[in-house]
């Protein structure tokens, strides 16, 4: 598929029978199509087919809301758990596409870019808006063991 918008990608929720199941996890694209039980029509997960999901999943939600490529702000065990989804997916179903980042530009409206951000391209934060940062899942692992080593010794 190469990389699709956002509004290309709702076309393969499952509504035609003749396309292909997708949804996307971190702007990856996958062929879901395999477990139309559970992401097609009338499926538990249906709501995720044709979207990227990561903050639902991240979340483990089903709020309207959460239906987004949109991970800021979330804090380590969330993105430990989009992770783990990830990993379930790039092992269990076929990769098929990108979907084309969205950013702000001065009116307010969005524009769609086919690069992807570097730090020439990137807009620059606020001083005063932190950034949210990927944290690799040995590091929690690692502040959780340096919090229960911690709470012994007290």
């Amino acid at each position: 598929m190469g990389e699709v918008s956002e509004e290309e990608l709702r076309q393969y929720d499952g509504s035609d029978p003749k396309k292909p199941l997708l949804m996307a996890i971190k702007g990856q694209i996958y062929d879901v199509s395999q477990s139309r039980m559970f992401y097609g029509p009338g499926g538990p997960y249906a709501l995720f087919a044709g979207k990227d999901a990561s903050r639902a999943l991240a979340k483990m939600s089903f709020e309207p809301q959460d239906l987004t490529g949109d991970i800021s702000g979330l804090g380590p065990f969330e993105l430990d758990a989009l992770q783990d989804w990830e990993y379930k997916f790039m092992s269990k179903y076929v990769k098929v596409g990108t979907v084309k980042k969205t950013v702000p530009v001065e009116d307010g409206n969005t524009a769609s870019t086919a690069a992807p951000e570097t730090s020439e391209t990137a807009p620059t934060a606020p001083a005063t808006e932190e950034k949210p940062r990927e944290v690799a899942v040995e590091e929690v692992k690692e502040k959780e063991a340096a919090a229960a080593e911690g709470a012994k010794e007290s």
